[in-house]
């Protein structure tokens, strides 16, 4: 009985932490884009992110040059196609902000997030990928709420 129990649990775990299969964004998240020794991963499930009405985030940040920058740009703007909603912005014609609502998993919503910020001959990345009943609006409160946090 123990065996069965703790293979139904690998299993909801594994299945959670592959929601972003399907993606081209998660050739980034696995580190076929930017190596992952230069990356900074955060990935949580479950109670902790109840409060955010989310039930897991990954995210990873990194530093890149511009011809990086835009290859990551790519994906994540090939992942837009075929989206519930989508909102961006550019700079000239590289995409540098983009909040995706991709098809919904079953009864949750899932969330691509991404942000590019100059650093003058490099560029800061961020990527976001979420998965819970949290809405678009939602995430634009606790968006609002961290922006002003940082201020």
């Amino acid at each position: 009985m123990k065996k069965i129990v703790l293979c139904f649990a690998i299993l909801l775990v594994t299945g959670t932490a592959y929601g972003q299969r399907g993606l081209n964004s998660n050739a980034v998240f696995r580190g076929k884009v930017v190596p992952t020794q230069r990356m900074v991963t955060t990935e949580v499930r479950g109670g902790s992110m109840a409060t955010y009405k989310l039930d897991y985030y990954k995210g990873v940040n990194f530093q890149v040059d511009t011809a990086t920058v835009a290859k990551v740009a790519a994906i994540v703007a090939s992942d837009s196609e075929g989206a519930v909603s989508c909102e961006t912005e550019r700079v000239g014609e590289l995409l540098t902000y983009a909040l995706i609502q991709l098809k919904p998993s079953g009864k949750l919503n899932r969330y691509l997030c991404y942000q590019a910020r100059s650093t003058g001959y490099t560029w800061m990345v961020t990527l976001l990928y979420l998965e819970g009943v949290a809405t678009l609006e939602d995430l634009h409160t606790m968006f609002e709420k961290q922006e002003t946090k940082a201020k």
